[in-house]
């Protein structure tokens, strides 16, 4: 990798995100994975129909067919794509201003860990994500987006960690990223603002902690 492999990784990033163009999308799309996802959230994934989803948003259920024909499963889908193209366009913001490997590192891991605690759809779609890939439940055009993605996000840690002078980071990054993915199990989702920066502070250093275990 170069000196600014870590640039290289984010445009890669940035170029896939803009593939995923939501700025067409109508706004009675989007209130009906909002509301997806809000049932999602308080009943679990399954519980959630195409009849709860209708009644969340104050329409007959067959006119939900009018914006995803293909069911809930494109439901799924699309929510699925939305929260990682949310969660990408904060992540470009949070790692702009950086100038260099170690802040770019440090910026991501505020944002995941933040996000992780604050947003409870973050979970929900790691335990999605996490399901299928021990029982093949998304689609396999769909799995391969997620992969991809993942693979993405991923590489921009390695890059990172690498410009920082750790030569072969990938395992120590897997391991800094399900520490994040965990983070409400070690940080409360209640914690106000002062709580929650002392909080990702505390992650950081995890995280360059991590970086620093021989394997």
């Amino acid at each position: 990798m170069s000196v600014t492999s870590y640039e290289a990784a984010l445009d890669a990033f940035v170029h896939r995100l803009e593939e995923w163009n939501w700025a067409g999308q109508k706004a009675a799309r989007q209130h009906i994975l909002e509301a997806f996802l809000e049932l999602a959230i308080a009943n679990g994934f399954n519980s959630v129909s195409m009849r709860t989803i209708a009644n969340a948003v104050n329409i007959k259920p067959p006119s939900l067919y009018s914006h995803f024909p293909a069911g809930r499963d494109e439901i799924v889908a699309e929510s699925l794509r939305w929260h990682f193209h949310r969660f990408g366009v904060a992540l470009i913001e949070a790692v702009s201003p950086a100038s260099s490997a170690d802040e770019f590192w440090d910026s991501m891991v505020r944002l995941h860990f933040t996000r992780q605690v604050r947003l409870p759809e973050s979970n929900l779609w790691d335990l999605l994500v996490a399901t299928d890939r021990m029982a093949g439940i998304l689609p396999r055009d769909l799995r391969a987006q997620v992969d991809d993605w993942i693979d993405l996000h991923e590489n921009m840690y390695v890059a990172a960690a690498h410009d920082m002078g750790f030569p072969k980071p990938r395992e120590h990054v897997k391991v800094v990223m399900t520490l994040l993915e965990g983070a409400t199990r070690w940080a409360s989702p209640e914690s106000d603002d002062a709580e929650l920066k002392e909080l990702a502070d505390r992650a950081v250093l995890i995280s360059r902690t991590v970086l620093g275990i021989e394997f």
